[in-house]
């Protein structure tokens, strides 16, 4: 059997001592932003409404990087044990963001990791009524294909408060159908089934339910509720956004490392910009190595630059402002910019220009 291509550099990796999974460090992170959130949320409750007003985007900035590190839970890169993997990511997941650990795993690791940008395969580039490629805008309808054209990149922005929401809502459907969409019957209500659901309700309890049996106003409630979710979305919506949009969307693909590298970029920030990211800004590194702990990214992010450019292949850096720039540039243009393919030799070419040649 040939070698894994990235062999060498997990051993280059391995000798620097990267592979490890700082367990205590990770939470000791999730303890400290949940003291943050709680101090935050009881803020809420006692300052008058303007003055929360203010403040709501600061607890939503702490709110979605709490949220954040749930998704090293799911990836197993938090911990070095299963069992503090699943535990970090439960009461980060269902119970503190009300999202479905399993439909997360299903959605982000196992079909957007394996098929970043990758046209009808990656769900991150399939979000209606937007498009990604001209591929999919041909395929639309006269008004979804007039949205896309002339509305999708002023509405964007302003459609990503519905986000949090959609995702939650996503996610309840998931757990909902699983039971009877399960082809096995050992496999429609496993113990993971079970936690998810169990903790997505505790989470509307101690979310709606405790705070009106303690006396606060139902209105006041579901409104705090639903603009701080709203505004997490949105935060979260442009961290995702940056690590690929604006990147070519594939077609078809020989390299499957290569297509990891070259379908994302590496957002560049300091220390307090990254502490809120939680290892996104280093999205080359993550897609690579997915369950490498983002405490260890920035210093394997040289060791795969390194390993990409000795190659040929294009590492993006780009600061942060600047790709929020290009990435909603990108979702104004996406009408018309085609899908590419990733040849045998590492070539990127237009198909529709291919055959007319």
């Amino acid at each position: 059997m040939s070698k894994h291509p990235i062999a060498d550099l997990r051993k280059k990796l391995k000798e620097a001592d990267l592979l490890d999974k700082p367990t205590m460090k990770s939470w000791l992170k999730v303890i400290s932003l949940l003291i943050v959130v709680c101090t935050l949320y009881s803020a809420h409750i006692f300052l008058p409404l303007k003055f929360g007003l203010i403040l709501i985007p600061i607890t939503a900035l702490f709110s979605t990087t709490l949220a954040m590190t749930g998704h090293e839970g799911v990836h197993s890169s938090a911990c070095r044990s299963k069992a503090g993997n699943i535990s970090l990511a439960a009461i980060v997941f269902p119970l503190f963001a009300g999202l479905s650990m399993e439909y997360w795993r299903e959605k982000h690791n196992i079909q957007h990791h394996a098929h970043p940008n990758v046209h009808s395969k990656d769900p991150d580039i399939h979000s209606w009524p937007f498009t990604f490629s001209e591929e999919e805008y041909v395929t639309s309808g006269p008004i979804r294909r007039f949205f896309q054209r002339h509305l999708q990149g002023w509405t964007f922005w302003p459609i990503s408060l519905l986000v949090g929401h959609l995702m939650r809502f996503d996610g309840l459907k998931y757990i909902a159908s699983k039971p009877f969409t399960s082809k096995k019957k050992k496999k429609r209500f496993t113990k993971i089934w079970l936690l998810d659901t169990s903790l997505i309700l505790a989470h509307f309890s101690l979310w709606l339910v405790l705070p009106v049996v303690l006396g606060i106003s139902w209105q006041i409630v579901v409104g705090f509720y639903i603009l701080l979710w709203s505004l997490v979305g949105t935060f979260l919506t442009a961290i995702f956004i940056v690590g690929h949009a604006g990147r070519p969307v594939i077609t078809e693909y020989d390299q499957n490392w290569r297509l990891q590298i070259e379908t994302a970029r590496r957002i560049k920030l300091g220390p307090i910009g990254s502490f809120f990211f939680v290892g996104l800004d280093y999205q080359i590194e993550h897609h690579l190595l997915p369950s490498l702990s983002h405490f260890n990214l920035p210093k394997a992010a040289p060791l795969v630059k390194e390993y990409a450019e000795e190659r040929g292949w294009e590492y993006q850096e780009i600061g942060f402002f600047s790709a929020l720039w290009e990435s909603t540039v990108a979702l104004h243009t996406a009408w018309k910019t085609p899908a590419l393919v990733l040849d045998e030799n590492g070539l990127l070419h237009d198909p529709l220009l291919t055959e007319t040649a």
